[in-house]
């Protein structure tokens, strides 16, 4: 067993994977990198070749599918609790008597729920994926058996790119394809926005691409995401999902007055903080309280004249707000949240799609988080030492994946946003998962208080001369243990689930809870 520098015991290797402990957030810069190229294409598309399929057992029988054990296979979530093409597929290959499949997908949503049984009976082997709901229960339950890895999404897109995570088929839901096979995700009768997921990643690592649409068009479209000349595929579906379904969860969660009571404290933290002048960027989040400090950043910066440079990141109506408004010059939309972000990203010029590896891969020489002023971000559980903790309850079961929650931490101003306490603190010596490091965490607020990080002098001096609530975070966290009593962690010696940080190194390991 080895340590990381955060202190948490590791084995040497897990599922097959050597394991690279965590050394601080600047540490990766010495690491060598390496780089796979974007797949060649074995075969030659003719006017003649067949590449749309109305039936997904014509299709895998193809000479250019090749099926076998242990292959990889990837989605995106962009759907999320809407989707509907990651169940039928997977059916599918399960027919083919295809066992112990490494899903790669960049998130699993409780929609998604029914894989329990594919993973039960071997058709599912391992899942290099976000978990939200009940597969990652079952898995640090012990209800099923399965190597799992967790990584933000800048860490899977820098995963992919580097060849650690291979995918042999990836299989790209889009709103509409046209007659050339280029795809897109803001046409058609179920439109869902960016197709950010797949941009840079998955259609052009992959072996082979799958585009899956359940809208053909007889002419050239519009807007393409990913041209035609990426995808082998097409497979026409009556439908990939319900967009309907993308608002849920943390999206649809209304705040009670003490948690906007918060997201003001997070604005006001971010105005005497010295680093909110015109032209600052933004990264907006999907937790209730992230989307809710956007509104109160609005109210701001119209009363202190101030126009922002972008916004970016998963985007929701508040964000098209500030846009239309000319309080911010620029979208970057990498997952779009809502129908006013999709109607947005399709008729503004200003609203730009990205891709998450232009957005969050760490060793994008462009990265937007990397050179982003501001994000406010949610957490389950902050410790002293501002570990922050989003993958699991406080009893150490894994409910939730990392999303973009490393990569939005490399702000220049990261802010954390809980209350002290809920059913039990929010605020502890030692989370039970570390998700986010605490070198990269420089602000936690609260409703009993702001915690700064001591490694920003200037910046706690600032807040206090501001006449703001300035505590240390050890009094918060007695004041949580005072609001609520800790939960205890019943957890056996199975290690069930690998958390990466985004530079390939990493941070801890969830196990199996009793």
């Amino acid at each position: 067993m080895i340590k990381n520098i955060l202190g948490r015991t590791l084995p040497e290797t897990l599922f097959g994977v050597d394991i690279l402990p965590y050394q601080g957030i600047h540490a990766s810069r010495t690491r060598g990198r390496r780089r796979v190229g974007p797949k060649y294409q074995p075969y030659c598309i003719t006017r003649d070749s067949k590449r749309f399929y109305d039936d997904i057992d014509h299709l895998l029988g193809h000479h250019f599918v090749k099926l076998f054990d242990g292959m990889s296979i990837s989605f995106h979530h962009i759907l999320r609790n809407g989707d509907g093409v990651v169940l039928p597929i997977i059916d599918a290959f399960a027919s083919y008597g295809i066992k112990y499949i490494s899903l790669a997908s960049t998130a699993l949503f409780p929609v998604h729920s029914p894989l329990l049984e594919h993973i039960e009976t071997g058709v599912i082997g391992r899942i290099e994926s976000s978990m939200n709901g009940p597969i990652g229960r079952a898995v640090s339950r012990g209800e099923v058996a399965i190597p799992t890895i967790l990584r933000s999404h800048g860490g899977r897109a820098r995963a992919v790119q580097e060849g650690s995570l291979h995918i042999d088929i990836a299989f790209i839901a889009a709103s509409a394809a046209d007659f050339l096979g280029n795809l897109t995700g803001i046409e058609g009768r179920n439109a869902f926005g960016s197709l950010g997921y797949s941009l840079e990643t998955d259609s052009l690592y992959a072996d082979v691409v799958i585009g899956v649409t359940d809208t053909i068009l007889d002419y050239p479209l519009e807007n393409v995401s990913i041209p035609s000349r990426r995808v082998d595929a097409i497979l026409e579906v009556d439908s990939i999902g319900d967009p309907s379904k993308i608002t849920s969860g943390s999206l649809r969660r209304k705040l009670s007055p003490e948690r906007l009571k918060i997201a003001e404290t997070a604005v006001q933290v971010m105005y005497h903080s010295g680093f909110l002048q015109s032209g600052f960027n933004w990264q907006a989040g999907a937790g209730g309280m992230s989307l809710a400090t956007t509104k109160y950043l609005k109210d701001l910066m119209v009363d202190k004249n101030l126009e922002g440079s972008y916004i970016f990141g998963g985007i929701a109506g508040n964000s098209v707000d500030l846009l239309e408004s000319g309080l911010f010059k620029t979208i970057y939309d990498a997952q779009s949240f809502d129908t006013t972000a999709i109607e947005s990203l399709r008729i503004n010029p200003n609203h730009v799609e990205v891709s998450i590896d232009h957005a969050y891969n760490p060793f994008n020489k462009g990265c937007i988080a990397n050179n982003t002023d501001f994000s406010a971000l949610g957490a389950t559980e902050v410790d002293v030492n501002f570990n922050v903790n989003v993958n699991t309850f406080s009893d150490g079961t894994l409910n939730s994946g990392i999303g973009g929650h490393q990569d939005a931490a490399r702000a220049k101003i990261s802010m954390i946003l809980l209350p002290l306490a809920r059913k039990v603190p929010c605020v502890i010596d030692n989370v039970i998962t570390v998700s986010s490091p605490g070198d990269c965490i420089d602000i936690i607020v609260t409703n009993g208080g702001i915690a700064i990080n001591p490694k920003r002098k200037k910046l706690k001096k600032r807040l206090k001369e501001a006449g703001l609530n300035i505590r240390p975070i050890e009094n918060l966290k007695e004041e949580a243990l005072s609001l609520a009593e800790p939960m205890e962690a019943n957890l056996t010696d199975h290690i069930t689930t690998l958390i990466e940080y985004r530079d390939w190194t990493h941070l801890d390991v969830i196990y199996q809870v009793e």
